[in-house]
């Protein structure tokens, strides 16, 4: 598959196949792909994951994380369950002095643009004001207080969660992301997992085989690109070529909007195939 038809087909899916098991392997591939794929500045890769797969659970076990998500419908018939989340020391000053010294040794991080071990000691210890051509770490992470580190850990790993939505779709299967929690329940849920306290819960992500049709209905609505898209500065609208249109149209990122002719029956018939009321 490639790129853009796993943009194109990415869609939150709510009803999975729960008598077909997940291939560890394309769980591994998923969390492979995060590993390499996703960006992070300073390359603080703060996201942890704990797979969870719903088949191997006590019973109990099973209804109290059920329980902690509402008992949604989609959480119910998901296979796998893989929770995210963001650990705010990956996201402290130090850590980001550790990572790009190391970017530097190995050459992604350029001394053209300013990059010195001595600068980059200097700004995030001392305040002092970055080189020009490097970005301004001083009056970024100097005395940075502990709750942005957790804002930005957090702002990481929802874009790692992102990645692992497509990587799951590339590898053939559904995917949707949940709160880990509904707020009063998400330490328990956080104890159950024996994750550190200090972690902060980002998303769930349901993987499985869709019992459903892959694009669910067809393509959600979006906002207009000429109200999302600005060419120099807001108010001037980003072109819209009619011609880049339709060759997304063939490359199959652009799909047929939802909803698609009997996406209304299909609902019914998966409620009552699942036991959910109709």
């Amino acid at each position: 598959m490639n790129f853009l038809q796993v943009c194109g087909l990415r869609r939150s899916i709510r009803f999975y196949k729960t008598w077909q098991p997940v291939e560890r392997e394309k769980i591994q591939r998923i969390l492979e792909v995060v590993r390499v794929t996703t960006t992070c500045p300073g390359n603080l890769q703060p996201w942890r994951a704990v797979v969870v797969e719903a088949n191997k659970l006590d019973p109990k076990d099973r209804e109290k994380l059920l329980a902690a998500d509402n008992h949604q419908g989609a959480h119910r018939t998901a296979p796998v369950w893989i929770y995210w989340f963001a650990d705010p020391e990956m996201g402290r000053p130090e850590t980001f002095q550790k990572r790009v010294h190391e970017l530097m040794d190995l050459g992604a991080l350029a001394s053209c643009h300013g990059w010195t071990h001595e600068a980059i000691n200097a700004s995030i210890e001392k305040g002092v004001r970055s080189p020009e051509g490097m970005p301004e770490i001083g009056g970024l992470l100097h005395n940075l207080p502990r709750e942005v580190s957790a804002i930005i850990a957090r702002g990481e790993t929802i874009g790692a969660c992102d990645v692992a939505c497509l990587a799951a779709v590339n590898e053939g299967l559904g995917t949707c992301l949940h709160m880990v929690a509904t707020m009063d329940k998400v330490a328990e849920v956080k104890k159950f997992l024996k994750v550190p306290e200090s972690w902060e819960a980002v998303w769930l992500q349901l993987v499985g085989y869709p019992a459903e049709e892959p694009e669910a209905g067809g393509q959600r609505p979006r906002l207009p690109f000429n109200e999302l898209f600005f060419d120099g500065a807001y108010g001037k609208p980003f072109p819209r070529d009619a011609a880049v249109v339709e060759q997304l149209k063939t490359e199959g990122l652009l799909r047929a909007p939802a909803p698609k002719p009997g996406r209304f029956d299909e609902i019914k018939h998966l409620a009552q195939m699942f036991g959910f009321p109709v």
